[in-house]
């Protein structure tokens, strides 16, 4: 019999925000449609869901409730371009995929003709769960026998089910609990007044008067649950990359000339992303060089875009800071494009001084000359100071959000590594203190002990703030384990 499954990847969006901010872990999360107090929260977190957030409420409410509430939008071309990532991993496993048009996050596969290749149907569907983990998402898969079946029983189930015959299939989604499938709370309101609350019971109905009661979408879903409504299975064909490359006969040294062939490469492929409606979102380059090295490079302009003049700019500027100890060969190049975001809510931002447009471009051109960029740093649960944040990447320069303090913050500004003192360093309140632009004490302050580590080597460390004649304060510690005294850092 045809089998086929079905991948869940829930709440899709605010997964993919979660994996943007890995500090929110822990805390209640949300999607909203717009950073606004108006705004209308789509997707919820466990968390914020136990304090009583749901979707559909406004962001000021839900503020209301719980004022540890961390929120931000996720773009509609970020979850399509997420949307078409999954499903290129879910093709390497199976031979046909079709995303759903409706719920961003859910897969159907083909699962018929893989018995040479993948014996046992559960161990197929635990892979396809590796596959999307490796994304650092999660997801639930169900193989069954219909579309709506495995669909039902992945929104049913947490991790994995297979089903053996249609029938266990058609008992397993009676107990599939109704808040899982698409229904409107008003329907799930009126359906729980009369005890119904699991797919089977709602089966149960007449379908006479589901219709006129509950709606079209809920006479939709009892049409599909019981058979009576199955549309077939229809694979997206992927698209054909927009790439091209070009051999030379001779290898080729001149950076003047290689950008020239570059930009014949890339005058066709906007042309073919301006067919498909699509803007760049990145350009990947490989040079085979004529001593069978190769030089791959990933390039992201400020933001999606169209204008061959901006490109070229980056992959000059790539070509600089790339090392070419031999002659090009082969130039290839493939442009990843997306469908462009709505603009049109940026006619009534509030205007500001600053072109954020020109800093993300000012950006673009730093990670392609030196393959790195701007680096800042974020936070994150750590043991000893220096594990407690880590420097990321800055795609973009985000809009300024200034509060107001009644106290100017002080700045501690850390050492890459602790500066070990000579041996010779007094103790903080003792008379002179031997460092880097140090001198004398004039005051000092602690000891502030940092104790544990029991999981790794251990630490014990005795930190303490000291200013010298010279002025700054010192953040200085003493490690029992090394008996030394280390600098650690400056307060200003």
């Amino acid at each position: 019999m045809e089998r086929t499954a079905c991948v869940d990847v829930p709440a899709l969006p605010l997964q993919l925000l979660l994996r943007e901010r890995p500090e929110w872990e822990g805390h209640p999360a949300a999607v909203v449609d717009r950073e606004r107090i108006q705004g209308r929260i789509l997707w919820v977190n466990r968390r914020a869901r136990a304090l009583g957030v749901l979707p559909g409420m406004r962001y000021g409410a839900a503020l209301a409730l719980s004022s540890d509430l961390r929120a931000d939008v996720v773009s509609g071309p970020s979850i399509e371009e997420a949307v078409v990532s999954l499903a290129s991993r879910l093709r390497r496993l199976a031979p046909g995929v079709e995303a759903s048009r409706d719920e961003p996050g859910v897969f159907w596969l083909v699962a018929s003709g893989l018995s040479r290749l993948y014996p046992r149907l559960g161990e197929w569907a635990r892979l396809i769960r590796d596959e999307v983990a490796g994304g650092g998402l999660r997801c639930s898969v169900a193989v069954g026998f219909s579309r709506f079946g495995s669909y039902a029983s992945a929104k049913g189930c947490e991790r994995v089910v297979v089903f053996r015959t249609p029938e266990e299939e058609e008992a397993g989604i009676r107990g599939v609990p109704l808040d899982r499938l698409d229904l409107t709370p008003r329907v799930r309101q009126l359906l729980a007044r009369l005890g119904i609350h699991t797919l089977g019971g709602f089966l149960d109905l007449p379908p006479s008067g589901i219709r006129s009661r509950l709606g079209r979408r809920a006479y939709r879903l009892h049409r599909l649950a019981s058979g009576d409504l199955s549309p077939p299975l229809r694979p997206d064909a992927p698209a054909e990359p927009a790439a091209a490359r070009i051999s030379l006969d001779h290898a080729e040294s001149d950076r003047g000339r290689l950008l020239l062939l570059m930009e014949k490469l890339l005058a066709p492929l906007l042309e073919v992303l301006r067919g498909r409606h699509e803007v760049m979102a990145s350009l990947h380059l490989t040079l085979h060089l004529d001593d069978r090295s190769r030089r791959n490079s990933t390039l992201r302009p400020a933001e999606p875009t169209l204008d061959g003049t901006q490109l070229l700019e980056l992959l000059r500027l790539r070509m600089e800071a790339t090392a070419l100890p031999a002659g090009v060969t082969d130039i290839r190049m493939e442009l990843g494009g997306i469908r462009p975001g709505d603009r049109q809510e940026e006619l009534f931002r509030k205007a500001s001084a600053r072109d954020l447009g020109a800093a993300n471009r000012a950006l673009a051109q730093l990670r392609a000359r030196f393959e790195g960029g701007v680096l800042r740093a974020c936070l994150r649960p750590g043991h000893l100071p220096e594990a407690r944040f880590t420097w990321e990447t800055m795609e973009a320069v985000p809009l300024p959000r200034p509060r107001r303090i009644q106290l100017r913050p002080l700045v501690r500004r850390f050492f890459p590594r602790p500066v070990q003192l000579p041996r010779t360093s007094a103790v903080p309140n003792g008379a002179a203190l031997r460092a880097e632009r140090g001198g004398s004490v004039r005051e000092s302050a602690g000891p502030y002990i940092l104790s544990g580590g029991w999981w790794g080597s251990g630490a014990h460390r005795e930190y303490h703030f000291v200013r010298t004649d010279e002025g700054p304060w010192l953040w200085i510690y003493y490690d029992r384990k090394r008996e030394g005294w280390f600098l650690h850092g400056k307060v200003e």
